[in-house]
């Protein structure tokens, strides 16, 4: 790649050199496919993921819920990780952290976590293109009713 954009760069030069002064560039040279790969764009922003997130709080309390009644003592801390696909929806989800307790039924906990990320696989986390391959991470805190 380096030797190729040498001789481009000898060969723009020689160019320059041998057109009169007065000569007009009809097409402009364009930068090697590499080099427009890595064009600048918007950074990927948690912050606006994390609001998304939270607004679809409904939806996470509609699973613990639902594994309350199955198990009214769960409780605990649960970590996903979120992968942003294309058009900022969620590509992926993964436990991060499993810090869930169900005292009589433990595989209650499980179905929370599963719960919550299947319904995330719905959700649109970013407002373009700009996140895919963007990842983040939520903790999610659960209290059991007393």
């Amino acid at each position: 790649m380096d030797q190729v954009m040498k001789t481009l760069g000898a060969l723009a030069a020689l160019c320059f050199l041998a057109t009169p002064a007065a000569a007009k560039v009809k097409k402009p040279i364009t930068p090697p496919v590499d080099a427009q790969l890595q064009a600048p764009s918007i950074p990927f922003n948690p912050e606006e993921a994390s609001r998304n997130i939270r607004a679809r709080m409904s939806i996470v309390r509609a699973c613990f819920e639902r594994a309350s009644r199955r198990e009214p003592g769960i409780e605990g801390k649960l970590q996903l990780g979120f992968e942003i696909g294309a058009a900022g929806q969620v590509a992926s989800t993964q436990v991060e952290v499993n810090g869930l307790r169900a005292p009589v039924d433990p595989s209650a906990a499980n179905g929370l976590a599963s719960c919550i990320r299947q319904q995330a696989l719905s959700w649109k986390l970013a407002s373009d293109d700009s996140a895919v391959g963007g990842h983040v991470s939520y903790v999610f805190v659960f209290e059991a009713a007393n």
